[in-house]
């Protein structure tokens, strides 16, 4: 089973480091709300974080996607059929999740990158992790509006786009809990970049560069305490004080 580490900054919420992406466990009185999946070689460590968090996989209420990357949808379509539970995102994330289209790095593109650190090392553990062999979520939903969302799930989780990583990325925002699950739209490190805190990732791994680093500034108006990234340690900081780093600082390539 695949290492992880489990982590409560605030009464309900559940962060979780996978060996080299994250996810999320919260809350809810309908039950529990899995935010992202891992890789599908993650499965096990999935399942047994739920259960450190005092869920089964059939006490799965929802299951909400950030964008449909391999290391983040791996495990939803087992996992939803497993639990009978719904699979959302972002209406533009839709035809990504289903795999209708693919917004997702390829190896012709990293080829000029095999030279810089890391690169080599993460692209063989994303192949063995079955990055590259997620299965499509066909019945993936569009997200709900708020009132649904919070009758759904028990808990309130508002959606906050920020496209360019990929065309509907989105970041998931807990009011109650003062918690921004970022997903990639800032990363606070990753096996490809000898920075530390937040940062954006490499342009190789965005749809749009341009787009990644303008989405930034929608960070601005969001209210929170922590920030839980797709990739790296959570930071205790508003989501405006870490995207200014992070435009700051940019990406390692």
């Amino acid at each position: 089973m695949s290492s992880y580490r489990l982590s409560s900054p605030v009464e309900g919420v559940f962060f979780v480091q996978g060996p080299s992406v994250n996810w999320v466990i919260v809350a809810g009185t309908e039950g529990a709300v899995l935010i992202d999946t891992g890789y599908p070689g993650d499965a096990d460590a999935v399942r047994a974080s739920l259960g450190e968090a005092g869920y089964a996989v059939a006490d799965l209420a929802a299951i909400l996607i950030t964008h449909g990357h391999g290391d983040h949808q791996g495990n939803a379509a087992a996992l939803a059929a497993e639990a009978g539970c719904p699979v959302y995102a972002d209406p533009a994330e839709l035809p990504n999740i289903r795999r209708d289209i693919l917004e997702q790095v390829a190896v012709p593109d990293l080829l000029p990158h095999l030279f810089r650190r890391g690169v080599l090392r993460w692209a063989l553990h994303a192949i063995r992790a079955g990055g590259k062999s997620a299965a499509p979520v066909v019945a993936v939903n569009a997200f709900p509006r708020a009132v649904d969302a919070r009758r759904r799930f028990g808990v309130e989780i508002v959606p906050v786009p920020l496209p360019g990583h990929t065309r509907g990325h989105t970041a998931y925002l807990l009011p109650a809990q003062g918690v921004l699950v970022v997903g990639d739209a800032l990363v606070t490190a990753h096996p490809t970049s000898g920075l530390q805190g937040p940062q954006l990732l490499p342009s190789v791994f965005h749809g749009s560069p341009s787009g990644a680093a303008q989405a930034l500034a929608r960070l601005d108006p969001v209210s929170a305490q922590f920030v839980l990234p797709g990739h790296g340690p959570l930071l205790r900081s508003t989501p405006a004080q870490a995207a200014a780093r992070a435009s700051e600082v940019g990406a390692a390539f």
